[in-house]
């Protein structure tokens, strides 16, 4: 039923600004670029190692508009039999399949178990490309990380119903809190589960793998990006971290450990 994990779907506010952040601070490959005559919006699509990120830029933003990460979205073979089997094991889509407003193939969307926002896709392309090569020390997008309170019901849906594979998982008793890495193919979902629930946006953040995350830090901090959190060592021991936050306020996490392919 599922493909891949496609993208991550981010609403922006100035595409043009967000574009060149992340082309000149992270080597994002802009791959594709669409118009939604139907809510009067601009995609585009960037890939940074084989995974993507969806800009959406709306041209008549409402005062509803949130702006940040939006929604995960995979490609189907067929959405309406995709659909059919979802809403038989009792999901609810709160956008049917339906053609894409683009006029590209088919789309509809529902929650996971914890509130966030699915996107289903069936197209013929992928859009990403798979000659991408990484031009900063940015090396690919490591995973895109996801609020999940009720972890076992998020594990369940994204591996039994989004068909993807544990890659690892982290359960830190002296921290309370757990990190679980799924994965299709390789791009990879990370739940994020605390003992004390988490309220507001369940977005987390985008994850970036980098070749040295302290040389990173200092060279965007000399560029004028603010490093909201310097560089520390990973609660996995094996790598450090640290944290910038892009045009729109979404927060970006930079990893110089292995692939977690490789851990």
């Amino acid at each position: 039923m599922v493909k891949e994990f496609n993208h991550i779907g981010v609403n922006v506010r100035d595409l043009q600004k967000t574009l060149a952040f992340y082309s000149e601070h992270l080597g994002a490959k802009f791959v594709r670029g669409l118009y939604i005559p139907a809510s009067h919006t601009i995609a585009a699509y960037v890939q940074v190692g084989t995974q993507m990120i969806e800009f959406l830029s709306p041209l008549s933003p409402s005062e509803n508009t949130v702006y940040g990460i939006a929604h995960i979205a995979y490609t189907v073979d067929h959405i309406e039999e995709a659909a059919r089997i979802l809403e038989e094991k009792g999901w609810h889509f709160h956008v049917p399949p339906k053609k894409a407003g683009s006029g590209g193939g088919k789309i509809a969307f529902l929650k996971d178990p914890n509130g966030a926002n699915v996107e289903l896709i069936e197209r013929v392309e992928s859009f990403s490309e798979p000659s991408w090569e990484p031009s900063t020390e940015v090396i690919e997008i490591d995973h895109a990380s996801i609020y999940a309170n009720d972890l076992q019901a998020g594990i369940d849906f994204y591996t039994k119903d989004m068909e993807m594979e544990i890659l690892q998982n982290y359960h830190f008793e002296d921290r309370k809190f757990d990190m679980v890495y799924m994965n299709t193919g390789k791009n990879i979902l990370e739940l994020l589960h605390n003992e004390t629930p988490h309220e507001g946006p369940l977005m987390g953040h985008i994850a970036f793998r980098v070749k040295d995350t302290k040389a990173l830090a200092e060279k965007l901090a000399a560029q004028g990006v603010e490093v909201t959190t310097q560089p520390r060592i990973l609660a996995t021991q094996n790598g450090y971290v640290c944290n910038i936050k892009d045009p729109d306020g979404i927060a970006l996490e930079f990893i110089d450990r292995v692939s977690l392919f490789e851990v």
